[in-house]
């Protein structure tokens, strides 16, 4: 059950990032020729009026064919209606109207998630304790509940963060709660890497309600923060400063079943991110992905005269081949994954 609302979710988003280019095209009079919900032979379909909407066998997604879009397309070169003859502007549009509904969805699941089960907040219950640390060496333990630093009560992570860096080293006194006991333990904080002093330990959080407007803002403001990190983590493994590598629908859809299967609450967080994910992924200035044909757009606009379209046509066909080369090669390497890991 897990695996299949996971499927169900990831196809989910993708069939909302193409109903933005699919809203967007109509909005601006381009001729749609097809809106699939699946990939392959159609399984049920209809036509309203230019469009064929339908319904296809492999739930991994879907695709909409507005006409002139796609490399190779033949169409009539006189209509005014297909993607290449509307003006710049609209083709502009259409192209961030995919990425712009997946983050409309983070915007709309983060809100719900807020109202429903609260904003995180930072608490003095410790989650995690570094090993090789101070407060590993006096003894602290995760759930330990930190009360008091230097003779200073506290009830906010940063609270502790600013007593503990104050101390520049010399030992202060922390008063901690463990399983309803109070203790109070001498801790010397050291000298990490970047020059600042810490005990060795990480905080959780837990959620709480707030008011309606700090749940909006929260919702706009959280698809952009984590754009941020993605991009970061990207550029990270670009430049191996960080190991990993590439995961493909199969291995998505595993962690959204594993998420699944921990409640409601991680599976929208997990939505939230991968949603967030296909966004930027999108915008990225790759032949073939949308933020390659809008760096195209931009370029034509700059120019005021469109670059030939057959050199365009090329350049994604290209960047198209490869990405298949890639999903193929990343798929393969999640079923192997999957296969060892079940094999154990």
């Amino acid at each position: 059950m897990s695996i299949a609302v996971a499927i169900l979710g990831l196809a989910l988003l993708i069939v909302l990032h193409e109903a933005g280019h699919f809203l967007a095209a109509r909005l601006c009079g381009m001729r749609v020729e097809r809106f699939s919900i699946g990939f392959g032979n159609a399984l049920v379909s209809f036509k309203r009026g230019d469009t064929i909407y339908q319904i296809a066998p492999i739930p991994l997604g879907g695709f909409v064919q507005v006409t002139g879009m796609n490399p190779h397309e033949e169409f009539d070169h006189d209509d005014p209606y297909v993607y290449p003859n509307r003006p710049r502007w609209m083709r502009f549009l259409v192209l961030v109207a995919g990425p712009a509904a997946n983050y409309l969805t983070a915007i709309v699941i983060g809100f719900v998630v807020l109202l429903a089960y609260g904003q995180y907040t930072g608490t003095t219950t410790i989650d995690e304790v570094v090993k090789g640390s101070a407060a590993e060496s006096v003894g602290l333990l995760p759930g330990d509940i930190v009360a008091g630093v230097g003779g200073k009560g506290v009830t906010d992570p940063a609270e502790v963060t600013h007593l503990v860096r104050a101390s520049q080293g010399n030992a202060i006194d922390v008063k901690i709660v463990r399983k309803g006991k109070p203790l109070s333990l001498s801790i010397a904080p050291r000298k990490v890497s970047d020059g600042v002093y810490m005990i060795g330990v990480r905080f959780g959080q837990a959620r709480a309600r707030g008011p309606i407007l700090g749940a909006v803002k929260e919702a706009v403001v959280m698809p952009i923060a984590l754009s941020a990190v993605l991009l970061k983590n990207i550029w990270d493994l670009i430049t191996r400063k960080i190991q990993g590598g590439l995961t493909g629908p199969l291995g998505i859809a595993k962690e959204m079943a594993g998420a699944a299967k921990q409640g409601l609450l991680k599976f929208l967080e997990i939505l939230i991110l991968i949603s967030v994910a296909l966004g930027v992924f999108n915008l990225l200035p790759v032949p073939g992905l949308d933020g390659a044909r809008i760096f195209f757009v931009g370029i034509n606009a700059i120019r005021r005269k469109d670059i030939n379209p057959a050199v365009e046509t090329k350049i994604h066909m290209v960047g198209i081949m490869v990405l298949l080369m890639v999903l193929v090669v990343v798929t393969f390497k999640d079923i192997k994954h999957i296969w060892f890991t079940k094999m154990g």
